[in-house]
Order: structure tokens, then C-alpha cells, then sequence
């Protein structure tokens, strides 16, 4: 058996012939370990893969921008992708890992916090760090998290990105209100922030076409305009496509039975529209799918007017092409006296808004 000696600040440790020695950083895909009593250190796990899953949104265009902005960049280049779970955030994280694998860059994931990690990243060579779930693991100090120190404003030197040695940093995000303000809009730090959306209709569309080819057409359009009243996630898109390749199944019946209950209020644009052609918008938060016997109230202003509207959920009606309406008849109005207005609208619309298209495309 050969050994292997290796010195380090006056102290030699001896190791058997399984130790390597690697003048550059290994290609691979590492996450970061501590212990107490020997610190940091890298172990090797399985590489971040893509698979055949199909990509839908245009995300490879968007990796491609990372990594070009990254061959011309003299710096290192940031990256946060911010969103709610289940819309594609981690896929998109793995396809950011294979292409850093392709460009030669090792992978390196970091999912605990401990006194010193920034030290420690920064004396690595050039290659993708992950800070997966960034707001959780490392907290701002704000909404009670922890001892009410801020973890994050440890790493403002590092995301500087004047180190001098040149790296990608990726962070996931899932509440940006968690994340310190030192990093949200400060593209000095993170150049890119990239906000991942609902599917919109389209996507919908696509996605059962590709993953529930035995599903009836209808079904799968039922489920589109359903998209445009609830927000869908792809955890939900992939339960209800196992559901309708099932054979006759309804996905009137399917969405009463899967655990894809709407809990978190979506946010609407409520239009109110006058017989003189006059539009009152109002962007308001609201759960439409929970007590839906149960009144809602919202306030529209028009410069110093306004009108207070309230409706029930289930006299809603849903149209065949997505939008979603009042009837004027089930509508409670009161004006900023408390008194009823001289004149009603003549339609009240609700548009869900947080889908694709109205965000940035990812």
C-alpha cells in the first residue's frame, strides 16, 4: 500500500492510496459539508440532470443568456430565480447545473448555513454555486425567523462579485419580501433576477397535449380556461395529466378530488365599466375556490371617487373563454357615502393576472 502525505500548516497528515490529489477543481457536482471538528469540506453527489422531461416556456433561451452574459462578463455574474413552488424553478436550476457541467464548470450546492461559509466559497476555484431555497436557509432577520439576525448580509462581499477569482451564483427564492434588500434590485450583485410565473393557457395547453396524449380535447380545454380562473402549477398539471389519461375521465370531477385545493388567495384585476365608456380598475387578493357562499368586498377608486362592490363567489360566472363576471344583478354597490350610486356599471370582470403572460416569458 502506497501513502499519501500531505502538509498543511506544519502538520503532515498521512492518508492511504485512496487519496487524490487534483491541481484544479474536479468537473462534478458537490454539496458543501461542515463539521466541527474538521470544517468545511466538498462531497460528491450525484450530478443535477435534466432528463427527457420536455422544457416548456422558452427556458433554454434563458440559460443560454446566463452563460453568455457570462463568457463576456470580467466579474462574477449573479443570478436569482424567484417564484412560488411547483412552477419550475428547480427544473430550471437543473438545466443551469448541466450547462455549467458542459462549459467545465464544477457544481456546487449549499444548503446549511454555518459561521464561516463565505470564507470558505470564496477560496474556491471557478465554478456554479447553488444557493437553493436561499431565504429559508440563510433568514433576513425579519417576519420572526430565528434569533432576528440577518444570514443574508453575509454574503453582500462574496455577490460583489469583485473576488478574485470569477463564479456564477444561483440563488432560488421563493418569497423575495424575505430576501434583504441589499440584493433585490441591485444588479451589481445580481445581475439577472428572473421571475418565474403561472402557466398561462397556452402553456396548459401544451403541456396535457405532450404529457395526457389520450386525454378527450375537451378536457384538456376545460382544464386551459380553468387556468385563467385558478392559478395551476406544474405540480398540479402533472396530477391532473396522470388523471385524464385515465380513460373517460372529467376533469369537473377530477379537480373536486385532487389535493390541489386553492389555499393561498390569487390576485385578480377587477374591471368595473360604465355606460359612459369609463373603465374603474382595481388589482385586489382573494380566494374565489374557499367558502364560496361567503361575501367578498373590494374597493374601486376613480381619482378621488370611490365604490365599494361586493359579490358572492358562487353567483360567478365563468365564460367558455376564460373571463370570469359579476352579474350586475347579484351586486352589492355602495358608494363613499355608504349610499347606493346613481349609476351602476354596466359589467363587473375579474382577470386572473400572475400567469406567464404577464411576466417575463421564462
Amino acid at each position: 500500500m502506497t501513502s499519501t502525505y500531505i502538509e498543511a500548516g506544519g502538520h503532515v497528515r498521512v492518508y492511504d492510496d485512496a487519496v487524490r490529489t487534483h491541481q484544479v477543481f474536479p468537473l462534478g457536482t458537490y454539496r458543501v459539508h461542515f463539521s466541527s471538528k474538521e470544517g468545511f469540506s466538498l462531497v460528491k453527489i450525484d450530478d443535477l440532470t435534466v432528463g427527457t422531461e420536455r422544457i416548456y416556456g422558452g427556458r433554454d433561451r434563458k440559460v443560454a443568456k446566463i452563460f453568455r452574459s457570462y463568457a463576456l462578463a470580467d466579474r462574477s455574474l449573479g443570478v436569482m430565480l424567484s417564484g412560488d413552488k411547483g412552477i419550475g424553478k428547480s427544473l430550471f436550476l437543473r438545466m443551469v447545473a448541466a450547462a455549467a457541467r458542459e462549459q467545465g464548470l464544477p457544481v456546487v450546492i449549499v444548503s446549511e448555513d454555518h459561521d464561516g461559509i463565505v470564507e470558505f466559497l470564496d477560496s474556491l476555484d471557478e465554478c456554479l454555486i447553488v444557493l437553493d431555497e436561499f431565504e429559508k436557509i440563510f433568514p433576513a432577520g425579519r417576519r420572526g425567523h430565528g434569533d432576528g439576525s440577518n444570514r443574508q448580509n453575509q454574503f453582500l462581499s462574496l455577490f460583489d462579485g469583485l473576488s478574485s477569482v470569477k463564479r456564477i451564483y444561483c440563488l432560488t427564492v421563493n418569497d423575495v419580501a424575505d430576501v434583504s434588500t441589499y440584493l433585490v434590485n441591485r444588479p451589481g450583485r445580481f445581475h439577472y433576477h428572473m421571475r418565474f410565473e403561472y402557466p398561462g393557457p397556452e402553456e396548459v395547453r401544451q403541456y396535457l397535449l405532450d404529457q395526457a396524449p389520450n386525454a378527450a380535447p375537451e378536457e384538456i380545454e376545460n382544464v386551459a380556461l380553468f387556468s385563467r380562473r385558478a392559478r395551476l402549477n406544474y405540480d398540479h398539471l402533472r396530477a391532473i395529466a396522470f388523471e385524464l389519461e385515465q380513460p373517460e375521465t372529467l376533469f369537473s370531477e377530477v379537480v373536486e378530488d385532487l389535493n390541489i385545493k386553492s389555499i393561498e388567495p390569487s390576485t385578480y384585476r377587477i374591471e368595473a365599466r360604465f355606460p359612459d365608456g369609463k373603465v374603474w380598475s382595481e388589482e385586489v387578493e382573494m380566494n374565489l375556490f374557499e367558502r364560496g357562499d361567503v361575501g367578498r368586498t373590494f374597493e374601486l377608486r376613480n381619482g378621488t371617487r370611490s365604490i365599494f362592490a361586493s359579490f358572492v363567489p358562487k353567483d360567478l360566472i365563468f365564460e367558455p373563454d376564460g373571463g370570469i363576471f359579476v352579474p350586475i344583478t347579484r351586486l352589492e354597490l355602495l358608494d363613499d357615502e355608504d349610499e347606493e350610486p346613481e349609476i351602476y356599471p354596466t359589467s363587473v370582470g375579474l382577470t386572473l393576472i400572475g400567469q406567464a403572460a404577464y411576466g417575463f416569458g421564462l
